[in-house]
């Protein structure tokens, strides 16, 4: 799938649960999966204005959180800093707009079971999950949280699952702060990801990451849902929003 053509892609929504809101990703996943960290837009272009996001950036030089505003790389050292608006990232998704919803969600949720917190929500609101990609923070306390960050690659165009292999992992008893991130359907095109992808940023700003594993103690959490309707072509045109 082109850039140019994903750069155009946004996911719309205008349904029962609310008025339209956005998701924005300007490259496919895939790029990202075989290795091109390259910049694919700034920083500034994708989360300005948006209410959450995440991503990674230009030569895998930090997982990326953007959340009330501020946007922060985590590097391999596990602390974040905050980044600017013209620094360049490979990869992002960001929200904009849309109605927020409240989900509770009882302590002792582990990360794994979070997604069927957020289905259940949509399915008592008559909403397929198969359909729609939802943003999502979840804030507040978490324990046996484990945090990850990459270092660059050991060589040009190493693949994301090698550079996995050799990730640096941060464990916390006990943690505080927001998880942010994406619950995008099990369907969909290869140049997203499936399922629930969340990042982190300690309530701190000490530590932060791509989130390995959580599970909740006193949080809130909050979402925001759009259509997938545009994507069904497997991102082969414009929806033109």
């Amino acid at each position: 799938m082109h850039d140019d053509v994903l750069a155009a892609h946004r996911y719309s929504s205008v349904s029962e649960m609310g008025e339209m809101g956005e998701v924005v990703q300007p490259r496919g996943a895939g790029a990202l999966f075989q290795g091109d960290y390259s910049t694919s837009v700034t920083v500034g272009d994708e989360f300005d204005g948006s209410r959450l996001g995440l991503g990674v950036m230009h030569d895998l030089e930090g997982e990326v959180v953007s959340v009330n505003g501020v946007t922060w790389a985590i590097p391999v050292d596990g602390q974040p800093r905050v980044v600017a608006s013209h620094e360049g990232i490979a990869f992002g998704v960001a929200a904009r707009g849309g109605v927020q919803h409240k989900v509770a969600v009882s302590a002792g949720v582990s990360l794994e079971n979070l997604i069927h917190v957020v289905d259940a929500y949509l399915e008592i609101a008559h909403v397929d999950h198969e359909q729609v990609v939802c943003a999502i923070e979840i804030v507040g306390t978490f324990t046996d949280v484990v945090l990850r960050t990459v270092a660059a690659p050991i060589y040009a165009h190493e693949p994301l699952a090698e550079v996995i292999d050799h990730e640096t992992r941060f464990p916390f008893d006990v943690w505080s702060g927001s998880l942010v991130g994406f619950r995008f359907p099990d369907t969909t095109s290869a140049d997203l990801i499936p399922g629930l992808h969340l990042h982190a940023i300690a309530q701190d700003t000490n530590s932060g990451g791509h989130v390995r594993a959580a599970t909740t103690g006193k949080v809130v959490m909050h979402l925001w849902v759009d259509e997938l309707h545009p994507w069904k072509s497997g991102l082969a045109t414009s929806p033109g929003c």
